[in-house]
């Protein structure tokens, strides 16, 4: 077999498996919690996820093609962190706990907060986490922030001097919708303080491949509703070389990256002005 045709085969597949993973978990979750679909559907989506993030998210964190590159990164976070969508935390032994004087998590699904605080705490960081029941999004993040008192509960606006030394993503803002992406980093930009780091390793669309951009187009109609949100068309480089208001921006797909490939992981640190 060619070898390019034999590496797309590859590329193409591992979207199959994770969905047929998915799709495994469906009636597992139907079978034991009967009455959670009928009675709270959002509840029902949320149990589902967690039961194959709890099986794929220790797998996909060590990703030989993925770990150093997360290491490089979220070994930089320090003072007051924010992280975004960490999952079951399968990240969080590349923090540095020696660099970190306090960390949030907006995980915004509520069964995977008893494995994150697990994780975080064997990762030396349990007495300065505090989950967050809330996603990137503005309209869940802030209200979030606000109750845990690190904004001011009124319209007064976000602190001008900002909140957090470092924002942290790893393959999570793939989940906020594309329309309300630009919204969204321009809240994260707003809550760093001056000279703060956007920090993220992303899977972003395809942008040079016509052929993947088109299998992607048709796995993004289903895509969402099996993977939590994720969305396979992500363009999140995009809107932050759009944006002003940073001093620098270093965003490039990892090295491994042939130009066939659905997943486009991309490494960005963006530091605000």
């Amino acid at each position: 077999m060619d070898m390019n045709l034999k590496a797309r085969w590859v590329a193409y597949t591992e979207l199959l498996i994770l969905f047929g993973i998915s799709l495994f978990f469906l009636p597992l979750t139907a079978l034991s919690h009967p009455f959670l679909l009928i009675t709270s559907p959002s509840a029902f989506r949320s149990k589902w996820f967690e039961a194959f993030w709890r099986f794929v998210g220790p797998k996909m964190a060590a990703s030989p093609l993925q770990v150093d590159h997360i290491e490089s990164l979220l070994s930089r976070a320090h003072g007051t962190v924010l992280e975004l969508g960490p999952g079951g935390g399968d990240q969080s032994y590349h923090l540095k706990p020696e660099k970190i004087s306090r960390m949030y998590g907006a995980e915004p699904n509520a069964f995977l907060h008893d494995l994150l605080l697990q994780k975080l705490t064997e990762a030396g960081l349990g007495g300065k986490y505090t989950p967050l029941q809330a996603s990137a999004q503005p309209r869940s993040l802030l209200p979030a922030l606000m109750a845990a008192g690190l904004i001011p509960s009124n319209p007064s606006g976000l602190p001008p001097e900002g909140v957090f030394d470092s924002i942290i993503a790893v393959k999570s803002l793939c989940s906020a919708p594309q329309a309300q992406l630009p919204a969204t980093i321009a809240v994260l930009q707003a809550l760093l303080k001056p000279g703060g780091e956007l920090l993220f390793f992303e899977h972003l669309g395809n942008n040079t491949d016509a052929i993947t951009q088109g299998y992607a187009w048709l796995m993004n109609w289903v895509w969402p509703a099996f993977m939590g949100g994720c969305r396979l068309d992500g363009k999140l480089d995009a809107v932050i070389d759009g944006m002003g208001g940073w001093a620098k921006k270093d965003i490039r797909p990892t090295s491994e990256y042939q130009g066939y490939e659905v997943f486009r992981y991309t490494i960005g640190i963006c530091q605000k002005a």
